[in-house]
Protein backbone atom coordinates (compact mmCIF):
# COMPACT_ATOMS: atom_id res chain seq x y z
CA UNK A 1 0.00 0.00 0.00
CA UNK A 2 2.97 2.51 0.85
CA UNK A 3 4.77 1.55 -2.19
CA UNK A 4 1.17 2.18 -4.16
CA UNK A 5 0.34 5.64 -2.33
CA UNK A 6 4.52 6.88 -3.49
CA UNK A 7 4.05 6.05 -7.35
CA UNK A 8 0.59 7.77 -6.93
CA UNK A 9 2.36 10.92 -5.32
CA UNK A 10 5.40 10.87 -7.55
CA UNK A 11 2.85 10.39 -10.81
CA UNK A 12 0.92 13.78 -9.59
CA UNK A 13 3.47 15.40 -9.26
CA UNK A 14 4.99 14.47 -12.39
CA UNK A 15 1.83 15.25 -14.27
CA UNK A 16 1.92 18.99 -12.04
CA UNK A 17 5.46 19.97 -13.23
CA UNK A 18 4.08 18.81 -16.93
CA UNK A 19 1.39 21.09 -16.83
CA UNK A 20 3.50 23.97 -15.50
CA UNK A 21 6.25 22.94 -18.45
CA UNK A 22 3.04 23.65 -21.41
CA UNK A 23 2.34 27.06 -19.88
CA UNK A 24 2.08 30.27 -22.27
CA UNK A 25 1.59 33.77 -20.70
CA UNK A 26 2.36 36.63 -22.58
CA UNK A 27 2.47 40.35 -20.74
CA UNK A 28 1.31 42.66 -22.37
CA UNK A 29 -1.04 41.00 -24.27
CA UNK A 30 0.12 40.05 -27.87
CA UNK A 31 -2.23 41.18 -30.96
CA UNK A 32 -4.30 38.31 -31.65
CA UNK A 33 -3.05 35.96 -29.16
CA UNK A 34 -6.48 34.75 -26.90
CA UNK A 35 -4.78 31.73 -25.74
CA UNK A 36 -1.73 33.27 -23.67
CA UNK A 37 -1.92 33.35 -19.74
CA UNK A 38 -2.27 37.26 -19.41
CA UNK A 39 -3.04 38.18 -15.62
CA UNK A 40 0.14 37.34 -13.30
CA UNK A 41 -1.89 36.86 -10.15
CA UNK A 42 -3.00 33.47 -11.56
CA UNK A 43 0.06 32.02 -12.67
CA UNK A 44 2.52 31.14 -10.17
CA UNK A 45 5.24 30.30 -12.56
CA UNK A 46 5.40 33.95 -13.78
CA UNK A 47 5.61 35.19 -10.25
CA UNK A 48 8.68 32.79 -10.22
CA UNK A 49 10.34 33.46 -13.72
CA UNK A 50 9.93 37.37 -12.51
CA UNK A 51 11.15 36.92 -9.08
CA UNK A 52 14.07 35.04 -10.81
CA UNK A 53 14.57 37.70 -13.68
CA UNK A 54 14.62 40.79 -10.85
CA UNK A 55 16.61 39.18 -8.35
CA UNK A 56 19.30 38.56 -10.95
CA UNK A 57 19.15 41.99 -12.20
CA UNK A 58 19.20 43.48 -8.96
CA UNK A 59 22.31 41.68 -7.79
CA UNK A 60 24.40 41.78 -10.99
CA UNK A 61 23.47 45.99 -11.15
CA UNK A 62 23.02 46.53 -7.48
CA UNK A 63 21.26 49.32 -5.48
CA UNK A 64 24.30 51.44 -3.48
CA UNK A 65 24.61 50.12 -0.02
CA UNK A 66 25.55 46.27 -0.48
CA UNK A 67 23.86 42.90 -1.16
CA UNK A 68 20.49 43.81 1.62
CA UNK A 69 20.36 47.03 0.11
CA UNK A 70 17.00 48.10 0.04
CA UNK A 71 15.24 48.69 -3.28
CA UNK A 72 11.62 48.86 -5.19
CA UNK A 73 10.09 46.40 -7.80
CA UNK A 74 7.43 47.14 -9.99
CA UNK A 75 5.58 44.49 -11.55
CA UNK A 76 3.59 44.23 -14.30
CA UNK A 77 0.05 46.24 -13.97
CA UNK A 78 -2.93 44.55 -12.28
CA UNK A 79 -0.39 43.06 -10.05
CA UNK A 80 -2.19 42.14 -6.42
CA UNK A 81 -0.58 42.80 -3.12
CA UNK A 82 -0.46 39.48 -2.65
CA UNK A 83 1.30 38.85 -5.77
CA UNK A 84 4.02 41.61 -4.80
CA UNK A 85 4.46 39.97 -1.16
CA UNK A 86 5.22 36.77 -2.93
CA UNK A 87 7.62 38.10 -5.29
CA UNK A 88 9.51 40.28 -3.05
CA UNK A 89 9.56 37.18 -1.00
CA UNK A 90 11.56 35.20 -3.17
CA UNK A 91 13.61 37.90 -4.27
CA UNK A 92 14.96 38.63 -0.78
CA UNK A 93 17.80 41.02 -1.17
CA UNK A 94 16.13 44.24 0.44
CA UNK A 95 13.15 43.75 -2.82
CA UNK A 96 10.06 45.90 -1.35
CA UNK A 97 6.23 46.14 -3.62
CA UNK A 98 6.16 49.28 -4.69
CA UNK A 99 4.54 52.09 -2.90
CA UNK A 100 4.12 55.76 -2.69
CA UNK A 101 6.08 56.03 -0.02
CA UNK A 102 9.32 54.32 -1.45
CA UNK A 103 8.86 55.19 -5.28
CA UNK A 104 10.42 58.96 -4.08
CA UNK A 105 13.01 56.95 -1.79
CA UNK A 106 13.98 53.94 -3.06
CA UNK A 107 15.71 52.68 -6.66
CA UNK A 108 12.99 50.45 -8.62
CA UNK A 109 13.53 48.00 -10.81
CA UNK A 110 10.44 47.69 -13.33
CA UNK A 111 8.86 44.52 -14.84
CA UNK A 112 8.03 45.64 -18.71
CA UNK A 113 7.44 42.16 -20.28
CA UNK A 114 6.86 38.63 -20.07
CA UNK A 115 7.50 36.07 -22.46
CA UNK A 116 6.99 32.51 -21.12
CA UNK A 117 6.59 29.55 -23.62
CA UNK A 118 7.00 26.21 -21.77
CA UNK A 119 10.44 26.12 -19.90
CA UNK A 120 11.82 28.86 -21.46
CA UNK A 121 10.76 32.76 -20.38
CA UNK A 122 12.76 36.21 -21.76
CA UNK A 123 11.34 39.14 -19.32
CA UNK A 124 12.61 42.52 -19.95
CA UNK A 125 13.53 44.35 -16.51
CA UNK A 126 13.85 48.40 -16.76
CA UNK A 127 16.45 48.92 -14.03
CA UNK A 128 18.37 51.99 -12.39
CA UNK A 129 21.74 52.65 -14.45
CA UNK A 130 23.89 53.70 -10.43
CA UNK A 131 27.16 54.13 -12.63
CA UNK A 132 25.87 57.12 -14.72
CA UNK A 133 25.28 60.87 -13.37
CA UNK A 134 21.38 61.73 -13.14
CA UNK A 135 19.75 63.05 -16.75
CA UNK A 136 19.89 66.72 -17.33
CA UNK A 137 16.55 67.11 -16.86
CA UNK A 138 16.46 65.78 -13.51
CA UNK A 139 15.94 62.15 -12.55
CA UNK A 140 17.66 58.36 -12.84
CA UNK A 141 18.97 56.94 -16.36
CA UNK A 142 17.39 54.06 -17.02
CA UNK A 143 18.26 50.51 -19.00
CA UNK A 144 16.38 47.92 -20.02
CA UNK A 145 17.96 44.40 -19.99
CA UNK A 146 16.49 41.14 -21.37
CA UNK A 147 16.73 38.48 -19.18
CA UNK A 148 16.57 35.43 -20.28
CA UNK A 149 15.64 31.92 -18.09
CA UNK A 150 14.71 28.35 -18.29
CA UNK A 151 12.91 25.82 -15.96
CA UNK A 152 12.63 22.20 -16.84
CA UNK A 153 13.13 19.95 -13.70
CA UNK A 154 14.62 22.62 -11.83
CA UNK A 155 13.63 26.29 -10.79
CA UNK A 156 13.42 28.79 -13.30
CA UNK A 157 17.42 30.26 -13.39
CA UNK A 158 18.82 32.36 -15.53
CA UNK A 159 20.89 31.47 -18.93
CA UNK A 160 21.89 34.71 -20.37
CA UNK A 161 20.92 38.69 -21.14
CA UNK A 162 21.05 41.30 -23.58
CA UNK A 163 21.21 45.06 -22.39
CA UNK A 164 19.26 47.29 -24.74
CA UNK A 165 20.69 50.88 -25.80
CA UNK A 166 19.69 53.51 -22.32
CA UNK A 167 16.44 55.25 -23.95
CA UNK A 168 15.53 52.10 -25.78
CA UNK A 169 13.29 51.08 -22.35
CA UNK A 170 11.91 53.76 -20.21
CA UNK A 171 10.05 52.93 -16.99
CA UNK A 172 6.72 52.23 -16.95
CA UNK A 173 3.94 53.98 -15.10
CA UNK A 174 4.19 52.86 -11.36
CA UNK A 175 1.69 49.71 -10.74
CA UNK A 176 0.72 50.73 -7.33
CA UNK A 177 -2.35 48.05 -5.75
CA UNK A 178 -5.61 50.36 -5.97
CA UNK A 179 -4.45 52.89 -8.10
CA UNK A 180 -6.04 53.83 -11.24
CA UNK A 181 -1.99 53.30 -13.40
CA UNK A 182 -2.79 49.41 -12.15
CA UNK A 183 -5.38 48.57 -14.27
CA UNK A 184 -5.19 45.19 -15.85
CA UNK A 185 -4.22 45.65 -19.94
CA UNK A 186 -7.22 42.91 -20.89
CA UNK A 187 -8.11 45.59 -24.08
CA UNK A 188 -4.19 46.77 -24.91
CA UNK A 189 -1.87 44.70 -26.97
CA UNK A 190 0.85 44.85 -28.62
CA UNK A 191 2.49 43.96 -31.72
CA UNK A 192 5.14 41.35 -30.67
CA UNK A 193 6.93 41.70 -34.21
CA UNK A 194 7.24 45.49 -33.86
CA UNK A 195 8.52 45.52 -30.16
CA UNK A 196 12.06 47.19 -29.72
CA UNK A 197 15.06 44.28 -29.77
CA UNK A 198 18.59 44.63 -27.95
CA UNK A 199 21.00 45.73 -30.45
CA UNK A 200 23.75 43.37 -31.38
CA UNK A 201 26.04 45.71 -31.73
CA UNK A 202 25.56 47.79 -28.50
CA UNK A 203 24.68 44.70 -26.74
CA UNK A 204 26.08 43.01 -23.42
CA UNK A 205 25.83 39.09 -23.79
CA UNK A 206 25.99 37.47 -20.59
CA UNK A 207 25.54 33.62 -19.65
CA UNK A 208 25.01 32.78 -16.35
CA UNK A 209 24.10 29.04 -14.85
CA UNK A 210 23.43 30.51 -11.22
CA UNK A 211 22.22 33.90 -9.93
CA UNK A 212 25.85 35.57 -8.57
Amino acid sequence: MRMRLTTLLTLAGTIALASCAREYANYPPITGDEFAIKDVNNSMNMKNAMAAALRWTAMRYPPPGGDNAPFAINLPAGSSEETYARVASLIGHGAQPISEANAKSLPVYHITRVWLRGEIARIDVVRPVFEVADKPTGGMVYRGVEVRLASGWSPWHVTGSSEYEIGVLEPPALHIPGTEADAPMRANTVDDEARPRPSAQTVEQTVESEDK
